[in-house]
């Protein structure tokens, strides 16, 4: 009888120089096409997700 072993292995997303990129290309965005206040609020929304996205990914890592 022969025992298969299959692996899952979860999906690897954007390396972390994609992720600085793509975090960068969208402060330029608004940047350009917005006014100061919605720069304040996108910069700070921009910035609690791409770090609960780091935090999650980074605790994975580790286990």
């Amino acid at each position: 009888m022969t025992d298969d072993v299959h692996v899952h292995s979860k999906p690897e997303g954007a390396s972390l120089g994609a992720s600085i990129a793509i975090f960068l290309l969208l402060v330029i965005i608004l940047a350009v096409f917005g006014d100061l206040f919605v720069f304040t609020l996108g910069l700070i929304g921009l910035v609690v997700t791409f770090a609960a996205f780091y935090k999650d990914k980074s605790a994975d890592d580790h286990h």
